[in-house]
C-alpha cells in the first residue's frame, strides 16, 4: 500500500507494531474486535515493534504469494511454517515469521461485506495469525495482588470488570479488565492487559466511588456505562508482561466462594471461553492450539470464584487471594 496516512503504533497487550490500512473502517474494526489501542507512533523506540501489518483492499496489482481456496464459512492455512499464509472466504494474510520485525499483509478479498460479516473474518484471521505468533487473545482481567497474578476468565456478565475495581481498591494492580493477551514464551507463558479502559454500571459507580463521575454514561451492549481510564483512579499497569500464578473462573452466585478445580476441568471451560475466538483449519491446527492451553493450566493453579450480589464480599476475595 502506497501513500496514505503514516503508519500508526497497534498494540496487543505488550506486542507491539507498526499498522497500515487501507480504510477508517479496517481501523475501526481492529479496535473493536481485539480492544486494541492504535497510537501515533511519534516519539515512541521503533526498536520494540515486533511486527509490520498492513490491511488492503485485494487488487489486480497485488498477486504476490498464490491465494489458498477457503472452504465456506471456514479457514485454511498454506504457505510453510515460517511464511504461513491464512486465508478465508473473504481475506487472506500473508505472515513472515521469519523477517524482524514480522511482516503481515493481510488483504480483504469481499470489501462490499456488511461490516458484521467483515467482523467476523476479521476475528478468525487476526487471532490465527496472533496464534502463529504464540499469542492468545482472552476476553479476561488479570490482576497483580502481591508477587502474584490473578487472571479471570468469564462471560459477559461474569463480574470480570467489578472483581477488578475490588481488588485494585485493596491495593492490587490492574493489568487489563477486558481483554488479557497470553503469550508463550522460553520462561514460560506471560500475561499483558489489552488496555486501560473499564466500564462500570451505575451500580458499581455508586459503591466503589464516593461521587458521580463526570463522564456521561454510554449504551454498551444495551447496558448503559460509563468509561474511565483504571489508572486515573487506581494502579494499572497495562501493556506490561507478568507471569500468571493463578486462573480463575468467576460466576455470579448467591454466595461468596473460591473453591479450587481441578485442572482438567479448568481445561475444559478454558476451551469454551476461547475456542468461539478460533477457526480450525485441521485437526493438527486443533492440537498445537490445545497443547497450548494445556500447557498454560500446567503452569497455574486454578479456582472457580463464586461472586454474591452483595460488591463487599470482594474484600473477602482481595484477603483470601492476599493469603494465597
Amino acid at each position: 500500500m502506497t501513500g496514505g496516512p503514516p503508519p500508526a503504533l497497534l498494540r496487543f497487550g505488550s506486542l507491539r507494531g507498526r499498522f497500515r490500512s487501507s480504510r477508517p473502517l479496517y481501523t475501526e474494526e481492529m479496535a473493536l474486535v481485539f480492544g486494541a489501542e492504535i497510537l501515533s507512533r511519534d516519539g515512541r523506540d521503533p526498536s520494540a515493534e515486533r511486527f509490520d501489518l498492513t490491511i488492503e483492499d485485494q487488487s489486480e496489482d497485488l498477486s504476490g504469494t498464490t491465494e489458498p481456496e477457503a472452504p465456506r464459512n471456514g479457514i485454511r492455512l498454506g504457505g510453510t511454517a515460517s511464511r504461513p499464509v491464512v486465508a478465508t472466504p473473504a481475506m487472506w494474510a500473508e505472515v513472515r515469521l521469519d523477517q524482524d520485525p514480522i511482516r503481515i499483509r493481510v488483504r480483504v478479498r469481499q470489501p462490499d461485506l456488511i461490516q458484521q460479516d467483515l467482523h467476523v473474518h476479521f476475528m478468525v484471521v487476526v487471532n490465527k495469525i496472533l496464534f502463529l505468533m504464540d499469542h492468545v487473545v482472552l476476553h479476561a482481567a488479570a490482576v497483580r495482588i502481591g508477587n502474584s497474578v490473578h487472571v479471570f476468565v468469564g462471560e459477559k456478565g461474569a463480574g470480570k470488570s467489578t472483581l477488578c475495581l475490588g481488588l485494585a481498591r485493596a491495593g492490587g494492580t490492574v493489568l487489563g479488565e477486558d481483554h488479557v493477551i497470553l503469550r508463550r514464551a522460553e520462561s514460560g507463558y506471560l500475561v499483558s492487559g489489552g488496555d486501560e479502559r473499564s466500564r462500570l454500571t451505575e451500580r458499581t459507580e455508586q459503591h466503589f466511588f464516593p461521587q458521580s463521575l463526570p463522564v456521561p454514561a454510554r449504551d454498551f451492549a444495551g447496558t448503559p456505562k460509563k468509561e474511565i481510564r483504571m489508572g486515573d483512579f487506581f494502579s494499572s499497569r497495562a501493556y506490561e508482561d507478568f507471569p500468571a500464578h493463578a486462573l480463575h473462573f468467576p460466576r455470579v452466585g448467591s454466595r461468596f466462594a473460591l473453591d479450587p478445580l481441578k485442572p482438567q476441568a479448568a481445561l475444559l471451560r478454558l476451551l469454551r471461553y476461547t475456542s468461539h475466538l478460533q477457526r480450525f483449519a485441521s485437526p493438527a491446527d486443533q492440537d498445537r492450539f490445545l497443547d497450548f492451553l494445556t500447557g498454560f493450566v500446567g503452569t497455574v493453579a486454578t479456582y472457580e470464584v463464586e461472586l454474591s450480589p452483595d460488591l463487599g464480599d470482594l474484600d473477602h476475595l482481595a484477603r483470601a487471594l492476599s493469603d494465597a
